[in-house]
C-alpha cells in the first residue's frame, strides 16, 4: 500500500444538527449529578437534580468547526460532534454535551443513540500485526505508537512510525478504507516492518470481528490486525 502523504488533522463527526422548529426535539443528559436538556421549537428546557426546571428562549447558536455553542447570561451549552458513552446506562450517543449554569459545569451525552457495534468515538491499541506482537507496555505514552481513534466515518492514529488517517466504511461486517494517508517519518526496525504489514492489511477489505467486548480483529488477505479497546 502506498498511502498519500499529507499533514493530518483530527477527523470529527458530521456537523451537529440540533432540533429546529418543527423537527424532532434534541435531547441530552448526564449523571452525577443527574441533569437533562431538550431543545425544541426555539426553546431550551433543562433540569438539574436538586434545582427547579428552567425554560428559556434558545440563543442563536454559534458554529465553530462543527461545535455548536449556545450562550446567554448565566447559561452556556456546547454540543461537540464526538461520540459519548453514558456512564450510568452504558449507552453511546453521537455527541458530547457540556452545560454550564449557576457557576457549575455539567458533562453528558446527546443526539442520536449509536448502534452497539459502532466504532464512532472509540479508541484502540494495536496488539498484534500480521501475527507479530507489538509489545504493548501498559504505558499510555509509549503505547500510543500503535493506536487508532475513530470518528463517525474517519480515523487517525499511529502505526509504529507514522501518523495515519483516512475514511472508513463498514457494511455487512466488512471494513473498507478510503483516502488513506500517512506522514513520512523514517524509523528503524522492528517498527518499520510492522508498519508496512499494517498498511498492506489496511489496503484491502477487512472482516471486522469482536472476540470479546474489548477486543477487535481486522482480517484481510494480507493478514490480521488485532486491537484492544482503550478505556473511555
Amino acid at each position: 500500500m502506498n498511502p498519500v502523504i499529507f499533514p493530518l488533522a483530527f477527523l470529527l463527526a458530521d456537523a451537529v444538527q440540533p432540533a429546529r422548529a418543527g423537527a424532532e426535539p434534541y435531547r441530552a443528559q448526564g449523571s452525577k449529578p443527574g441533569w437533562s436538556l431538550v431543545i425544541e421549537n426555539g426553546r431550551i428546557s433543562y433540569k438539574v437534580d436538586g434545582r427547579r426546571p428552567v425554560d428559556i428562549e434558545a440563543p442563536v447558536p454559534e458554529d465553530d468547526e462543527g461545535v455548536l455553542y449556545y450562550r446567554s447570561k448565566g447559561f452556556a451549552l456546547s454540543i461537540m460532534p464526538v461520540a459519548c458513552t453514558d456512564k450510568a446506562g452504558g449507552r453511546r450517543y453521537a455527541h458530547s454535551v457540556f452545560l454550564a449554569v449557576g457557576g457549575k459545569d455539567y458533562g453528558g451525552c446527546g443526539g442520536a443513540l449509536l448502534p452497539a457495534d459502532s466504532l464512532d468515538g472509540t479508541s484502540w491499541y494495536f496488539t498484534e500485526i500480521g501475527g507479530e506482537s507489538t509489545g504493548l507496555t501498559g504505558d499510555i505514552f509509549k503505547d500510543d505508537r500503535y493506536a487508532l481513534d475513530f470518528g463517525s466515518d474517519g480515523f487517525v492514529g499511529y502505526s509504529g512510525c507514522n501518523r495515519i488517517g483516512g475514511r472508513y466504511r463498514v457494511a455487512d461486517g466488512v471494513m473498507t478504507i478510503d483516502e488513506f494517508g500517512s506522514t513520512a517519518n523514517g524509523c528503524g526496525e522492528p517498527y518499520r516492518s510492522r508498519e508496512l504489514k499494517a498498511w498492506r492489511i489496511l489496503s484491502g477489505p477487512m472482516r471486522v470481528g469482536h472476540p470479546s467486548a474489548d477486543m477487535m480483529e481486522l482480517s484481510g488477505e494480507a493478514g490480521t490486525i488485532r486491537l484492544r479497546r482503550s478505556e473511555d
